[in-house]
């Protein structure tokens, strides 16, 4: 279930959050950057079936207009996807090995 509330009260009991700060992003782009990276950041089967059945008009709607997103192991996350990207662009013929 997707919800906003400040970040330090999400703290403990929650996995998977992320920091929205006032910025340049469109809340639909910003929801589906969450989206992809709570996905990435997740091991278990199940609990990526959960985050992938999370729709992205819901997480949007519950967004502010215009923000930034900030969450622990960003930057890192999105390197990997981006690799990920790459090497699936390289080899069409393959699927990507996990």
């Amino acid at each position: 279930m997707a919800m906003v509330a400040p970040y330090c009260a999400l703290g403990g009991p929650y996995a998977y959050r992320a920091k929205l700060t006032p910025g340049p992003g469109k809340k639909g782009q910003m929801a589906r950057q969450c989206l992809r990276m709570f996905d990435a950041q997740t091991d278990r089967q199940a609990w990526k079936l959960l985050v992938q059945a999370i729709p992205e008009n819901d997480a949007a709607s519950l967004m502010m207009g215009s923000c930034k997103v900030s969450m622990p192991g960003m930057q890192k996350l999105q390197q990997q996807l981006q690799k990920d990207k790459k090497r699936d662009k390289q080899e069409p013929g393959k699927a990507p090995a996990r």
